[in-house]
């Protein structure tokens, strides 16, 4: 496999989660609002900019108004953004193109009928109307892609790389909405079980903690989890996991980027989320994952920069 193969299936990977992430936070934010005053609701959609570092990215674009027509705009249809649902799928479109002979034609044909669903502006006619219609045709789209993923992908290399990204951009979506629910909700508890629902945590974290659990209990089991399918240990192990099965992998330097920021979280103890430590470790935590993919790249190229020169497993 040529390393530009490998990159790009990482990155198809990452591109993936990061449509199912921003629809699924769209989904729980939109009705967050609902149950809320006008300016509650504002601040709900301000929430999700903050989550994703989009509030001056909108602004320019959109002004100083918030509704649910434009943010699903913005966040699902506007394919020149990057981070939109719409440019996500976009890239995860050019990559599957570029990865063609290491994927089931079924990946191709899930991800283009998503792109086309997105690029036929169907859906972008109810943006104000009816977003739940649009959240769960994404949503139907990408769990065929999924789908394909478990069931039609053998597992190989190829499936290590993908699936790496894929943790990956778990990881980053997770500790974003964790730093930000302690910036605006510090200890309200509403605010964290809100977190948990735009993570699809609810039901697990209740019947391990029950419905009187503080902040400092979601912040702890979306950290330290080690079952659920979005805390940050878990998607770090899954992550390892995937790295130390590729061929060749034990001569990398992201093997040890990985262990690292996986060996912090799973050892450190939670500060209080309304303490000024709590962000400084958060931060931390972030900038490992950074680096984690950034060391990938470098491991993948280490050889220069021109990918089609050689594969991967002549490292």
């Amino acid at each position: 496999m040529l390393s530009r193969h490998a990159d790009g299936l990482f990155w198809l990977g990452r591109y993936v989660g990061r449509a199912v992430d921003v629809n699924r936070l769209l989904d729980v934010a939109y009705n967050a609002q609902l149950e809320r005053s006008a300016d509650e609701g504002a601040e709900v959609w301000r929430d999700l900019l903050r989550v994703l570092s989009k509030q001056d990215d909108f602004s320019e674009k959109h002004g100083a108004g918030l509704s649910t027509e434009k943010l699903n705009r913005f966040l699902v249809f506007d394919a020149a953004q990057p981070g939109s649902v719409a440019h996500s799928v976009r890239q995860a479109r050019t990559n599957v193109m570029n990865v063609r002979d290491a994927v089931p034609i079924e990946m191709l044909e899930s991800v283009n009928a998503l792109h086309t669903l997105l690029a036929s502006r169907a859906l972008e006619a109810i943006a104000d109307s009816s977003p739940h219609e649009i959240y769960d045709a994404v949503a139907v789209g990408c769990r065929r892609i999924a789908g394909v993923i478990e069931d039609g992908m053998a597992r190989d290399d190829a499936y290590s790389f993908l699936m790496l990204g894929r943790t990956l951009e778990r990881a980053e979506m997770t500790c974003r909405v964790i730093e930000v629910s302690a910036s605006v909700g510090r200890d309200d508890a509403a605010t964290w079980m809100g977190a948990l629902r735009s993570l699809s945590g609810m039901h697990s974290f209740l019947r391990t903690h029950g419905p009187l659990a503080s902040a400092g209990d979601v912040a702890d089991y979306l950290l330290h989890s080690e079952v659920f399918p979005y805390g940050v240990l878990h998607c770090l192990r899954s992550a390892a996991e995937h790295l130390a099965s590729v061929t060749e992998a034990g001569q990398w330097q992201s093997p040890r980027a990985l262990g690292r920021v996986a060996s912090q979280v799973e050892f450190m103890d939670v500060p209080r989320v309304d303490s000024a430590q709590f962000e400084s470790v958060m931060d931390e935590v972030l900038v490992g994952i950074r680096r984690v993919a950034n060391t990938f790249t470098e491991d993948l190229y280490r050889f220069g920069r021109e990918p089609s020169l050689f594969s991967f497993e002549a490292m």
